[in-house]
């Protein structure tokens, strides 16, 4: 199955800038680690995906990128936390980022004994016409743009904007093409033609912008990913099968250990389902 377009870029935000993103988001803590874990629950048997960041203080915080708005997503991030808490211990903050046009959702969740809430940010509460000429301004100056000012790029076409979303990524393209680390502006070049490719509905604009844009860079981080993948995959499921014939032999899970790349958690998992 592809993975959704907000999930690549996201991706590939948090791992370009997982220090910086946070500020962007309003959080003013230290991060130490950045992962996307996999969380499964044995008897539902369902995968949930989740961008979870540790902050110094042992908190986390995960990280969810909404283009719709649905109310039972509350369940589900509900769910995910729980599973992540039980997994981990640790104290959650939920941030869900929606784009386009959503605002006002429903943040809290009343479940009788368990009482749920998640922090909303809405992109379209972010003035773009500012945003684009701050930036602007020290690309003219020949000022050199920091992290915050290229997330910023990323995410200029989904703010609130006095220009339609075609003339905001035409405008954010050309920002990004001053970026100085090509590292980065291949990047950020790449993560808004994906997102122009979601939420540009006219084809000829559309097509305009990818004439903005060298597409084979988009095409090769798809790929790149999906590979990445799908190797992952397979990895995963070949030590799960390796684990199960060797808890059914009843081997220690240390030597397990040694002869999968699964934790000591997944392991221990494993033994409950088998």
């Amino acid at each position: 199955m592809a993975k959704p377009v907000e999930d690549i870029v996201m991706k590939s935000i948090m791992e370009l800038f997982t220090g910086d993103t946070v500020k962007f988001f309003g959080i003013d803590k230290k991060i130490v680690s950045s992962r996307r874990t996999e969380l499964t629950e044995i008897h539902v048997q369902k995968n949930i995906d989740d961008w979870v960041l540790e902050a110094e203080d042992e908190s986390l915080y995960h990280f969810e990128f909404q283009s719709t708005y649905v109310k039972t997503d509350l369940i589900r991030f509900m769910v995910s936390d729980a599973m992540l808490y039980f997994k981990e211990g640790k104290p959650i903050k939920t941030i869900v980022v929606y784009s386009a046009d959503i605002e006002n959702v429903i943040t809290n969740l009343d479940a009788g004994s368990i009482k749920y809430e998640i922090e909303a940010f809405y992109m379209v509460k972010l003035d773009g016409d500012a945003t684009y000429e701050n930036i602007k301004a020290k690309v003219e100056a020949g000022e050199p743009l920091n992290k915050q000012d290229l997330i910023s790029i990323v995410f200029l076409p989904l703010m609130k904007n006095s220009v339609d979303k075609g003339t905001r990524f035409e405008q954010a393209i050309n920002l990004s093409k001053e970026i100085t680390d090509k590292n980065e502006q291949t990047q950020i070049l790449a993560m808004l033609g994906l997102m122009a490719e979601k939420f540009i509905t006219n084809a000829e604009i559309l097509a305009e912008l990818k004439g903005l844009i060298n597409m084979g860079v988009i095409f090769d981080m798809i790929w790149d990913d999906a590979v990445e993948a799908a190797r992952e995959v397979v990895v995963k499921e070949r030590d799960t099968e390796i684990a199960k014939k060797m808890i059914a032999d009843g081997e220690p899970v240390e030597k397990i250990c040694k002869y999968t790349d699964l934790t000591l958690e997944e392991i221990e998992d494993l033994k409950l389902a088998v």
